[in-house]
């Protein structure tokens, strides 16, 4: 078996360079040209053939890293001096992710418009790169003498700490595409009837179209444009273009121009038949089937086939991807061009944080109430630490007999337990000054000297099943919100609408003055709070929202029914 022989044997990069390699055109296989399905080509039939040239796959993820490394290679001594361009995106990421693999440069600086989105500015951050704001409009001329362009020039040329690639008027960037992009493309597909890409700075039409058409003289080459006042960002307008000092004109035969919610409905229409590309990519998709159906209505399309294959073979270039501009997607798009989100109601409710380390395990709770285990005993090593004072210092573990069999925990934690849950008729009074609350007639408030770092019990059962058995000194705070099928189900996490219901419940709760007094004297006095409920999902709600508010609260695993249940 023969496999194909790669640029570096099976694509691995080894030694001090690797990912200097690992960036280097010439030593990886050429970039992936992928014929795109039938479903997004309404050509098909008419004899045409449409390419995605995935441009995304270089390793920095974008057009632009081709002309950043051509650009830093022309300048070698930018590696001594702050790099600064103006660009709020791709070619300025790949400046500084190539500067700093070539050189271990980190002195790039992104010189950006004010109204970019902080998100972007914060990527720029990620990447180790300083952004530095300016006013005015947000994409200016690179011949505007009062623009950003010119006045980096003037920066570069009277600081000599300091250099300037400029993209717009380097022609390094647009050698790289004629140096790499052009020749993958022809000896990918020979049969190149059609070249359409987005046009930004100009780099990527110019070279790979020089190329091209040097070898290859009847591909024709289209370039996609903004239409003025509706920007995709990348791409410009072409009033905004026609300046531009590179040999565009004798490689581009026409130009078209594509509305912005257009590019972006393109684009999700490519990522999701598996394609990932961004809003530029989904520009030149467009620009070019809208060119192509102009060539059907003319009867001119067939002109274009090749001798060979009669076909007509065309090449799109996919520049970017779609990540950075996901909110513009759902701003520009309809809402039923989305899938709904099923279960919205859950994005009202239960947005607090919810941790596996505080739902303690009965046995935990038995321990917090009654008993003291050693640190080697803790079931969990990292599980926080709660004060082991007894609720009631009258209430001592029960002795077991010497001529018994030893006890499991089970039997222990029941029978230690079984002396806790008190039935009585709970007493409908606030809760007291003192940091016991008064649960019912029969557990009284303990006497003033009791220590406060007594853990307190809130329980969220119902009225009745307080009455029936409950913790002494309990807060009974009964969650009525649930409706008898919700509560019989057992399932509240099942069931979006009970979620909610317990939530809004839970939050009227602990919103009551008496009960905010209590938990704010529970957090001066350092103690911890236990959120009892029948099967533990409710307390877990709870536990949840008062450690939004700052409270130490922990839940029960399986609620009462999981301390077992025990009735007197």
């Amino acid at each position: 078996m023969h496999l194909p022989i790669m640029a570096v044997s099976d694509n691995v990069f080894r030694g001090t360079d690797s990912v200097a390699d690992f960036y280097d055109p010439d030593k990886n296989p050429p970039l992936p040209l992928v014929e795109i399905p039938e479903r997004l080509n309404p050509y098909r039939q008419d004899g045409v053939r449409i390419y995605a040239k995935m441009l995304t796959h270089l390793p920095a993820q974008n057009v632009k890293s081709l002309p950043a490394l051509k650009m830093l290679r022309g300048i070698p001594e930018a590696q001594d001096k702050a790099i600064v361009e103006a660009s709020s995106g791709s070619t300025v990421l790949s400046l500084g992710i190539i500067a700093r693999v070539l050189w271990g440069h980190e002195n790039v600086n992104a010189y950006v418009t004010n109204k970019k989105h902080p998100e972007s500015l914060n990527l720029l951050r990620f990447f180790g790169i300083t952004p530095h704001l300016y006013g005015g409009l947000a994409q200016q001329e690179p011949t505007d003498e009062s623009g950003i362009m010119c006045r980096l020039r003037r920066l570069a040329a009277n600081q000599d700490d300091t250099t300037y690639p400029g993209q717009y008027d380097n022609e390094n960037n647009w050698k790289a595409h004629e140096q790499w992009t052009g020749p993958q493309i022809l000896r990918q597909l020979p049969e190149i009837n059609i070249l359409c890409t987005t046009v930004g700075t100009g780099g990527c039409i110019t070279g790979t179209a020089s190329y091209l058409k040097a070898q290859k003289p009847s591909c024709r080459t289209l370039g996609v444009f903004n239409v003025f006042g509706d920007p995709t960002p990348g791409p410009r307008h072409f009033q905004g273009f026609n300046t531009c000092g590179f040999p565009w004109t004798q490689n581009v035969d026409t130009f078209v121009e594509v509305p912005s919610t257009d590019s972006f409905r393109m684009s999700m229409k490519l990522t999701r038949e598996g394609l990932i590309a961004g809003p530029s990519s989904g520009q030149a998709l467009k620009g070019l089937l809208d060119y192509l159906g102009q060539l059907k209505k003319t009867g001119t399309l067939t002109q274009l086939a090749d001798e060979t294959t009669g076909e007509v073979s065309c090449v799109f270039t996919c520049s970017d991807l779609p990540y950075q501009y996901l909110p513009q997607y759902f701003e520009k798009l309809d809402a039923e061009e989305f899938p709904p989100i099923e279960n919205k109601i859950l994005l009202q409710c239960d947005q607090a944080r919810h941790d596996e380390r505080w739902i303690l395990e009965p046995a935990q709770v038995a321990a917090m109430l009654r008993l003291t285990p050693s640190p080697s005993q803790s079931p969990h090593k990292n599980e926080t630490n709660i004060s082991s004072t007894s609720l009631d210092s009258s209430l001592e573990p029960p002795q077991t007999p010497a001529t018994t069999r030893p006890p499991t925990i089970w039997s222990t934690l029941r029978s230690c337990l079984a002396g806790l849950f008190h039935p009585s008729p709970p007493t409908p009074t606030s809760p007291p000054a003192n940091h016991h609350p008064v649960c019912c007639t029969a557990h009284p408030t303990p006497p003033t000297n009791t220590t406060t770092t007594t853990p307190l019990i809130i329980d969220l059962r119902p009225t009745p099943s307080f009455s029936t058995n409950h913790i002494p000194h309990s807060l009974p705070l009964a969650l009525e919100a649930l409706t008898p099928s919700q509560r019989a189900a057992g399932d509240l996490f099942g069931d979006p609408d009970a979620i909610h219901r317990a939530w809004t419940g839970i939050q009227a709760l602990v919103s009551r003055p008496e009960v905010g007094a209590v938990l704010e004297r529970v957090k001066r006095e350092g103690r911890a709070v236990l959120v009892v409920c029948e099967d533990g999902d409710a307390g877990r709600l709870g536990t949840a929202t008062l450690r939004e508010r700052g409270v130490e609260a922990f839940s029960v695993k399986g609620g009462w029914r999981g301390l077992g249940g025990v009735s007197a």
